[in-house]
């Protein structure tokens, strides 16, 4: 598909899908007004609530930020039921997030900016902060959001104020501070699948000057995998009489339970009238048993084939996956009011260790991989704002960052090579940058901001791969002939710097209305392989890729201030993109190796609508197009460059949209009902870069409702919450080795009964 055509497609599909979602969302207006003059009851709509956010690392309003942005508060992080990113990526447009490879190592897409690339030293394109401190790597979202005041999306590269890897945007995690005064809740749940939750925190003064916050979340349960076992199928079976034989699984059900603890401690103080101090530090552990892929076309050997009628929720594994993580980190932010200045200092350190197996989703061993990974970071950022003119505010920054790797991992492949493939390796990263962003407000009604980040990095990687032969008969050596008797190992490094920025143009005649123009500079960091490298060439670093982004957008209050409309349009530019490409090694063996190897185009539309419809009565409707295609290969080979030219990148489902409504009703005795239901559309989206159709996510509509009596003034609610309501069955990704496949599958219907009480 030429640039051309793909233009022409994406005004074809803004024609008709965004006609379909206006013309949705008046008959959902319609068909609610004509319920309110029926029952007699219509009531005077009231303005919808501002909602503020720190885009900017500023406190303002929304509506006055000139970024397309989606926002969610801690009340619809509650009704919602949203605690993982995967959560957050059902109910934002324009966010994909998959563990293609079953790591708990989300590929993220945004806007269709992103990689497939699942391993351990990669760094997302979406930079997450959790409370100011940057998360470099996706791992460090593996356990639950908890205790959350909101969360910000930001979409667009975000490179400025928020660093390297902000190329797709950002999301702010922000979590719940203490209070001046006593205030706690308690929230416990019991659903599908013997599932249990507990949420508590509770917060207030320790003195005059001083607060404190402490909340935790445990989770249990909640498994609803089943898992045949290998009794009577291929228990005992072995290729080589020196290798013993697969070992005998019972089955059993109800497989994938949660077993997860985590903490949260934070303190404020006031130190002086000019100086505020926030301290937080957290823990968590997750035991929890995996949900791995279910098996499609059988294993290598030929030995097991699964039923011909498809079957979702089953792990045809020979062993039971599971995760031994930990994580803990704290954090130091630090204002101090200069007058017309303010100086802030934001101190991060995270540890993160984990000990996992995921299996091959056959009951063989053909390549079941068992890692041990840490990762030690430390994070400064040091930034000082002026805001003390009319005409200009400013920001000027510096920030430091290092991460730390410890990674092994022993690839078991006993009726495969009948040896095991081992990788270690260790890797350093440091990264500094100077930063600086201001608006100038040239007139009454425009304003025109730039931004500007350089940055400084480096990554040096020691380790590689070995042949591991417990039984004197492997033929890792033959599979893979690069790595040698003694082993292959390097030491390469990777340094680059950068010099990005935004440029924007805003026009705001009113409170309530805001026009915005914008194009961007966004990188994303380059580094080195962190799969098991079996040929030399895996040890050369890729660089990073980069993206030239235009957008133009408007924010507006209309219908009496009840009707919050965002709409925007994009365009990307996308250059050096880092592609996990597949290179045939023979014998049906593969490697994959991340390389930059392509350029893309990308174009999209999106709009955002909160309507007050009553005082009680709230609906959003919130709609994203995506168009992408390759527009360069790098490739020696034509037949490789002729076979991805015009794809789509993965993870750009050409629609997401979402539907919600929110519905306060009081009662009699003080007390009110609370009916929430939201929807969500995704349209089918590619996986990888070569477009395999038997790897693709599956279009899928999914309804969810909530609904709780509740007693205010008392301080208690109980509530039936409910997700996937028609059990749509649905695949959300499919993963590839030596020739298998394995569906993963989002998740069944699932309800729970909860009871929450606040003080």
């Amino acid at each position: 598909m030429t640039a051309t055509a793909m233009r022409r497609r994406m005004l074809l599909l803004s024609r008709t899908s965004l006609g379909a979602l206006a013309a949705g969302l008046v008959l959902g207006c319609a068909a609610t007004a004509s319920a309110q003059d029926a029952a007699g009851t219509a009531d005077a709509a009231v303005a919808v609530d501002d909602v503020l956010v720190t885009a900017q690392k500023r406190e303002q309003r929304a509506r006055d930020v000139g970024i397309s942005l989606n926002v969610f508060d801690q009340e619809t992080l509650e009704t919602r039921g949203l605690d993982s990113v995967e959560d957050l990526a059902r109910l934002t447009p324009g966010l994909d997030v998959f563990d293609g490879n079953g790591t708990g190592n989300p590929s993220i897409t945004l806007r269709g900016l992103g990689t497939t690339n699942p391993f351990l030293n990669n760094n997302p394109s979406v930079a997450v902060y959790a409370d100011g401190v940057y998360l470099p790597f996706s791992s460090f979202l593996s356990l639950p959001f908890f205790d959350l005041e909101r969360i910000e999306v930001l979409k667009g590269p975000q490179i400025s104020l928020y660093g390297r890897n902000a190329t797709a945007g950002a999301i702010n995690l922000v979590s719940a501070r203490p209070t001046r005064e006593l205030t706690a809740y308690g929230d416990v749940s019991y659903g599908s699948h013997d599932a249990v939750e507990a949420r508590a925190a509770i917060s207030g003064p320790l003195g005059d000057t001083v607060q404190a916050r402490l909340a935790a979340i445990w989770q249990d349960g909640g498994g609803y995998i089943e898992r045949p076992g290998t009794i009577g199928s291929t228990a005992g079976f072995t290729r080589s009489a020196r290798v013993p034989g697969v070992a005998a699984v019972p089955a059993e059900s109800g497989y994938g339970d949660k077993d997860v603890q985590a903490v949260r401690g934070s303190l404020a103080w006031q130190a002086t009238d000019a100086v505020d101090l926030l301290v937080s530090a957290h823990y968590g552990r997750d035991r929890s048993e995996l949900i791995g892929s279910t098996n499609i076309n059988g294993d290598r050997l030929g030995v097991f084939r699964p039923p011909a009628a498809r079957r979702a929720f089953v792990d045809y594994d020979d062993f039971a996956p599971v995760t031994d993580t930990e994580q803990y980190g704290a954090m130091i932010e630090a204002d101090i009011d200069l007058g017309d200045f303010s100086l802030t200092s934001v101190t991060g350190v995270e540890r993160f260790a984990r000990s996992y197996g995921i299996g091959d989703f056959v009951p063989t061993r053909i390549a079941a991989p068992v890692f041990d990974e840490e990762i030690s970071t430390f994070g400064q950022d040091l930034s000082l704002a002026y805001a003390g003119s009319e005409a200009f505010n400013w920001m000027v920054g510096a920030s430091y960052n290092r991460e730390d790797i410890d990674y092994a991992r022993v690839l078991i492949a006993y009726d495969l090579v009948l040896g095991a493939l081992g990788t270690v390796f260790e890797q350093e990263d440091t990264a500094w940058a100077v930063y600086g962003e201001g608006e100038w407000f040239f007139h009454p009604d425009w304003y025109a901001g730039l931004g500007l980040r350089y940055t400084s990095e480096s990554k040096d990687y020691v380790g590689g791969s070995f042949d591991i032969d417990p039984f004197g008969v492997s033929r890792v050596r033959l599979a893979f002939p690069g790595v040698g008797a003694a082993g292959l190992f390097g030491s390469p490094s990777y340094d680059e710097d950068d010099l990005s920025g935004r440029a924007s143009l805003n026009w705001k005649p009113g409170d309530d209305l805001l026009v915005y123009a914008s194009v961007n500079r966004g990188f994303k960091s380059g580094g080195i392989d962190g799969s098991g490298i079996t040929q030399p060439s895996g040890f050369t670093p890729y660089h990073s890729e980069t993206v030239w982004a235009y957008e133009i957008g408007v924010k507006s209050l209309l219908l009496g201030d009840t009707l919050d409309l965002a709409a925007s349009a994009f365009f990307y530019d996308y250059g050096d993109k880092q592609v996990l490409a597949l290179l045939d090694l023979g014998s049906g063996v593969t490697e994959a190796v991340i390389q930059n190897a392509a350029a893309a185009e990308i174009a999209g539309l999106e709009l955002d609508l909160r309507w007050r419809a009553t005082p009680d009565l709230t609906v959003a409707v919130n709609g994203a197009l995506l168009q992408s295609e390759v527009t360069d290969w790098s490739s020696a080979n034509p037949a490789e460059i002729a076979a991805r030219l015009g794809n789509d990148l993965p993870g750009t489902p050409d629609s997401q949209i979402t539907v919600s409504l929110d519905h306060l009703q009081p009662l009699s005795s003080g007390l009110t009902l609370q009916t929430s239901f939201w929807a969500s559309s995704v349209t089918e989206a590619y996986r990888d870069i070569e477009n395999t159709e038997a790897l693709m996510s599956e279009r899928r509509v999914l309804v969810n409702g909530r609904v709780a009596l509740a007693s205010p003034q008392a301080g208690w609610s109980v509530y039936v919450h409910g997700e996937n309501l028609f059990d749509e069955e649905y695949v959300t990704s499919v993963r590839s080795l030596v020739g298998m496949l394995g569906n993963y599958y989002g998740a069944p219907r699932t309800l729970k009964v909860g009871l929450r009480y606040e003080y």
